[in-house]
């Protein structure tokens, strides 16, 4: 399968939902062509989302705009680590916090890093490197006034500036994805 996430610039956005069952993103690149959905499998009562009380693991399922599946990610709450898993079952990386919530390690298959983001103080721009250089930023977007005011519902944008391996690439674009669940959750 070619690499879906193989774009410049990316766009994660939740659908605008006022009280969602379950966390659901789309990736569009940026002609706006939808490249993949992550949809979490799980869905959660009403009660237990105003209880705030959340699984000790969520998982999405990611596929492609044609339902095909891409990966599957599991965040973990206790470990704070998350882990992708290709269509085909396998480990496809992980990515880990480290620190705070500003610090984190993106892993491939093998355990070896492949990059270190880092947030700045308001946990709304992240700086990716491989230790050497930057080859991505991942930033936290303005969503628009109903859905910032109403909604849970956020928008973030991953712009690489340097090539990167497809892994390197996956684990960006996720990297998105578990911010919002960590950072902006609970859904």
């Amino acid at each position: 399968m070619d690499d879906p996430f193989d774009f410049q610039v990316l766009r994660i956005l939740q659908p605008g939902k006022w009280l969602p069952n379950r966390a659901r993103y789309e990736v569009f690149n940026d002609q706006r062509q939808l490249l993949a959905i992550a949809t979490e499998t799980e869905a959660h009562t009403r009660l237990k989302l105003l209880s705030k009380t959340m699984p000790d693991a969520r998982v999405l399922e990611v596929t492609t705009a044609a339902s095909e599946p891409i990966l599957t990610l599991v965040k973990h709450k206790r470990e704070r680590i998350t882990e992708l898993h290709g269509a085909d079952g396998e480990l496809a990386g992980r990515i880990r916090a480290t620190h705070t919530t500003r610090h984190y390690t993106l892993l491939d298959g093998d355990d070896q890093t492949v990059g270190k983001v880092v947030g700045d103080l308001a946990l709304k721009h992240f700086s990716v490197t491989d230790g050497e250089r930057e080859f991505a930023r991942l930033r936290k977007t303005w969503a628009g006034l109903t859905k910032e005011m109403l909604t849970p519902s956020d928008h973030y944008r991953v712009d690489f500036t340097a090539a990167v391996s497809p892994s390197a690439r996956t684990l960006t674009v996720m990297m998105a994805i578990v911010l919002d669940l960590t950072l902006y959750g609970p859904v």
